[in-house]
Parts: structure tokens; C-alpha cells; sequence
């Protein structure tokens, strides 16, 4: 059974635990190894984990309405401090606030693309918080996830952003997936979006890519067709061309059926 930390973001899995009944996005009350009781948001399928747990019940009626309470007043505190926190800190970007069950802690939601120490400022931030508070840096996909308006974002494609529609954690997606895919004559800006990322979705189609460039030889790799040199420059994998340079600079198309063995 996978969940995600309601306030952390964090996967957690409990081995033992099968629960048919629940659907993702349900929301659940979970006790950590630290022994305290934390709001859950349960996934239904599998994801890499972070922490375990053990799965208590699942949050509805008077509880549920409490969780709502709460996620809705934490907003409104973040309403009213947002524009001193930007005065406070200019380079960083608040995103949002929760509150922990209790009512007791609040959590607020920053990203930035550095470590940011604090230390400095506690004073101005205890001014302006009257309550136990939480500083808590996200990165730049979580900062989309976490956006208010994350669920009317849409992409290229016209769904929904990837990033809004999983629990899981997102790997990063390095330029490499990009080359992959032969998409770095569009440029690479184009395979950015709002958050400044990579795209999600290019790492839905990267292990077929994989899959499909065994049966092709290595870039720059060296193959002798009619008794003359060339090497590997391009594979387009869609297509299953290749593309060859003779020593001469001269550029050769061959499909993937007329290569060598």
C-alpha cells in the first residue's frame, strides 16, 4: 500500500496493508515510525517509497470536514502574510500554505533553486507569524503540484500537466532523454514548461526508445557497407533510418534492414 505525505510530499509504504475499498486521492490517517498520527493521501498504485508506516483509517465525515477546515484556513493565513513574506524575501517564490491536524503547526511553501538559510530573519517571521510554523523548500515540479490553480494548468497536449495527475515522485529528466528521442532540433526551450523543467511526459516513451536502440549499432559506431567506411551519426528510431558520414564528409540514409549484420 503506497501513500503520500499530505505535507511532505514523501511516499510511504506499508507492506502489510491491502486496502480494496480505498481510491486514490482518498484521504487517510497513517501513524509514522515517529509515532505521530499524520494525514495521508492514498495513491493506489505503486511508486517508490520514502518512509513506512502503518495505515490507521481512512478520513471521512466529521474528519474529513476538519481537513477541509483546516487546508482552507491555512490559506487564508497565507493570504494575509503573502505580500510581507515577498517584501521579506524578494528572490524566493511562496507558493502555498497547509496546517498539520493539529491545528497547531503551519507549513509554508517555498521554492527556490539553492538551499536558503533563515537564520537571519527568524525574528521579522516570528513578528509575523503568531503560530508554531514550518519552512518547507520544494523544488521545481512540486512547486507546480502544489500551485492553487495546479488542476486548471494544461499542457501541449491539451490534458491535464503530468506532474498534477501523480503521486509518485517524479525523476529528473536529463537533456540525454531529449537526444533520445531526436527531438533537440525543436530546441530544447520547447521541450521546457511552466515549471522550467523538462517535460514529465518525456520519460513516458524513454524506455521503449531504450528498448528499440539495441537493435541498432552505437552513435559514431564504425560499419563497412561496399567496402567503404562510414560511421553512425543519427538513428531515428520512428522512422528506423540511420544516418552515415563517410570519411569524405558525404551523408548516407539506410534503412534499418540494409545494415550490416
Amino acid at each position: 500500500m503506497y501513500i503520500q505525505d499530505w505535507l511532505t510530499l514523501k511516499v510511504v509504504e506499508s507492506p502489510d496493508v491491502t486496502v480494496k475499498w480505498l481510491k486514490t486521492w482518498d484521504k487517510v490517517v497513517y501513524k509514522r515510525d515517529d509515532g505521530q498520527k499524520y494525514v495521508w493521501t492514498y495513491i493506489g498504485y505503486e511508486c517508490k517509497p520514502d518512509l513506512s508506516g502503518n495505515f490507521l483509517y481512512k478520513l471521512d465525515g466529521v474528519g474529513l470536514e476538519k481537513f477541509h477546515q483546516l487546508d482552507k484556513r491555512a490559506k487564508e493565513i497565507f493570504d494575509s502574510i503573502k505580500d510581507e513574506l515577498k517584501f521579506i524575501f524578494p528572490m524566493l517564490k511562496f507558493i502555498t500554505a497547509k496546517m498539520n491536524f493539529t491545528w497547531d503547526v503551519l507549513y509554508l511553501y517555498f521554492y527556490w533553486e539553492t538551499r536558503v538559510d533563515f537564520r537571519e530573519w527568524l525574528n521579522d517571521l516570528r513578528k509575523l507569524i503568531w503560530m508554531k510554523f514550518f519552512l518547507y523548500q520544494i523544488w521545481a515540479r512540486d512547486r507546480i503540484r502544489l500551485h492553487p490553480k495546479a488542476s486548471e494548468m494544461v499542457g501541449d497536449c491539451g490534458h491535464r500537466l503530468c506532474c498534477t495527475q501523480t503521486l509518485c515522485r517524479i525523476d529528473s529528466i536529463e537533456t540525454k532523454t531529449v537526444h533520445l528521442q531526436n527531438l533537440q532540433t525543436q530546441g530544447i526551450d520547447k521541450q521546457k514548461w511552466v515549471c522550467g523543467k523538462l517535460k514529465c511526459c518525456l520519460k513516458y516513451e524513454e524506455e521503449i526508445y531504450l528498448k528499440e536502440l539495441n537493435d541498432y549499432p552505437e552513435i559514431w559506431a564504425e560499419l563497412e557497407i561496399e567496402g567503404k567506411k562510414y560511421n553512425v551519426i543519427w538513428i531515428n528510431t520512428l522512422s528506423k533510418y540511420v544516418f552515415l558520414k563517410d570519411e569524405e564528409g558525404y551523408i548516407r540514409r539506410l534503412s534499418k534492414d540494409e545494415l550490416p549484420l
